[in-house]
Formats: structure tokens, sequence, C-alpha cells
């Protein structure tokens, strides 16, 4: 195959047996999505990974995707989601306290005053939507807009509020460490805005020793709009359609994935084209229409790799997933022409 398997590992495939199944079915690279789980956890995953590597005799890319700049919410009391329902008010607070239906923290770390009434926030990949009545320093006032049932550890996105964040989180700085550490391969920069976001992650992998690529992860508008520098930086780019999804209108998101494929594929740079590619297949063995003619038409634009988030992280069906894109990624490019960055090679 020319296109790529990446999959994300996680407690589906958390054994050295599944792993290996999954490499057979034809994965190439696996993500560890450090949004997630202890390092601990990392490193056991890593050695069982290195493990089948081992005694298949055969390369397996290992890619490292930081956390980014990512807002979450907070704890709640009792651990359960709580139901938010359209019409209700809800309060976000910058204090870590433990959250209920009427509220919950945000571990953003800067003040909450330059959010605009009327702005809206989006919770859960987009699954909840929240309109902004008013902000202090403290807290955020909203309106429930589209319900849903809220859970810890959420994703918050805040799509034009002027928000405040270093170049590289403490957080990303610390993970860093594991890239150098274990000389991964890939590293994956989450919610990059310029070059100089780039410039930062290199840097420290640099000072380290590590030769890692660095991939950056298109998520909003302001990357789409420095992309010609971003690709002058990086190694490579993903088209993270998730966060790019909220930060842009939904409908504009196919264009926008044909243009960044594209833009790499002329600058002779890898692309991943990741996210919900093949959803369903998380709680069902076969994927909707939809989504196998979503991952051909990513393969026919030119990406180099297509990736698996939930699908092979959590997913019922971890190595059928990875069976699945296989078999549609081959069909396709015996019947479809390619334009991705090995060809030129």
């Amino acid at each position: 195959m020319r296109t790529r398997v990446i999959a994300t590992v996680g407690p589906a495939c958390a054994d050295t047996r599944t792993l290996w199944r999954m490499v057979e079915a034809g994965v190439s690279v696996f993500r560890f999505n450090f949004s997630h789980g202890t390092l601990a956890d990392h490193e056991r995953m890593l050695e069982r990974v290195r493990k089948v590597q081992r005694r298949l005799h055969r390369r397996i890319g290992v890619l490292q995707d930081l956390a980014g700049h990512r807002i979450r919410t907070g704890r709640l009391a009792g651990g359960k989601p709580v139901e938010l329902a359209v019409g209700q008010r809800f309060t976000l607070y910058r204090q870590p306290i433990p959250g209920d239906a009427h509220g919950v923290s945000l571990d953003y770390p800067g003040p909450f005053h330059r959010i605009h009434r009327h702005q809206m926030v989006f919770v859960d990949d987009g699954k909840i939507h929240l309109k902004v009545l008013r902000a202090t320093d403290q807290r955020i006032a909203t309106e429930v807009i589209q319900e849903g049932a809220l859970g810890e550890r959420k994703g918050v996105n805040i799509p034009g509020a002027p928000l405040d964040f270093p170049v590289i989180s403490q957080k990303d700085l610390r993970d860093l460490g594991f890239a150098i550490r274990h000389r991964i391969e890939y590293v994956a920069q989450s919610f990059v805005r310029n070059a100089a976001d780039v410039h930062a992650v290199k840097r420290r992998l640099a000072a380290g020793g590590s030769h890692a690529q660095v991939i950056a992860k298109i998520e909003s508008r302001e990357g789409i709009q420095n992309i010609a520098a971003i690709l002058r930086a990086a190694d490579g780019i993903m088209v993270a359609r998730g966060d790019l999804g909220i930060s842009v209108p939904i409908y504009e998101i196919p264009i926008l994935q044909k243009w960044l494929i594209a833009a790499c594929n002329h600058r002779k740079k890898p692309v991943i084209t990741a996210t919900q590619m093949l959803e369903h297949m998380i709680d069902h063995p076969v994927p909707t229409r939809a989504e196998v003619s979503d991952v051909a038409n990513a393969v026919i634009d030119g990406s180099d790799f297509v990736m698996l988030s939930g699908e092979t992280a959590a997913g019922r069906y971890p190595v059928e997933a990875v069976e699945m894109m296989r078999v549609i990624i081959e069909h396709t490019e015996r019947h479809a022409p390619f334009r991705g960055v090995r060809r030129t090679r």
C-alpha cells in the first residue's frame, strides 16, 4: 500500500496479541495519545509495541501526539457525567471545584474576562453548545444551546476568544522527554498556530538529541492562515478534522481537507488525514457507507496516512477496523489515481 494506516493505542488493544494482529492487519504506525493516560501507561504500552516489532522483525513507527493547549473540564462530584438540557444555565469556573449539573471547572490558567457575551463554547468535540451570557475573571455564565451528557476531562473550544497560551505548555515540555528517551520517530504537535510553535518543539527535541519528525496538527483558522510558513517549518501535517470542525464551520471541512492535502503534496511533505474515519466501528463490526467513501476520498485526495483513533483505542473491533481500512485503501489504490508524497519519491 502507498497510503499507510496509523492506529491509536489504548485499552482496546493493550495486550501484545491484539497489537500483533493489528500489525498483521496493516498498521504501519502506532499513535500514543498524550491527552490521556499516565507516563507509566505509555511506557508499558511502548514496551509491548517494541516487543511485537522484535518478534515480527518489522519496522513499526511510533507517533507521540502531544496534548497541546487543550482546555478541559474538571472533576465531577461522583465522577459520573451530568445531563445538560437546552435553556439551562450552566457556569464554568476558573477555580478547581467538584462539578455538578449547575457548573464545572476548566483547567485554563488565565482569567476569563476577555471572553465576550454571545461567544459560543463547544464541549466534547462540539457535542454540547453553550452560549456565553457574561464573563468575569473567575467564571463564565452560559446558557445551554445544544444539550448532552457532560463528562470529566472533556475538551473545550471557544472559537475566536483571545486566549493566552505559552508557545509550549508545561505538560508538553515534560512529555517531550518521552520522545527523547525512547527515540520516538514522530511527534504530532497539537493546535499549531504558526511556524514559531513548530520551531519551539524542534528546538526542545534537538536539545535532547532527538531526530523525531514534527507533524503539525492543523486545528484552527489561524493554522490554516499560516499554512505556508508552517509547511516550511514542519516535517509533515495532520488534517485534524475534529477540532478543526469546531474552529471553522463544519461544512468547510471537505474543501479544507482537499486544499491542505494538495498543499502538502505540492511541497512533498507527508500528510495524515484523521478523525472519525471509521467511527461507527467503535461499536459495530462494519463501517457506514459514508465512512468507506470518506477513507477512499482521503486516499484519492493524496493522503500519505489515514488514522484510526477511538476505533482502535477504545472500540470493540480494533483489528477489524484496521483490516477494513486496509481493504478500502488497497481497492482505492488499484482503481483510482493517487497523488501522495511517496509517488514522487
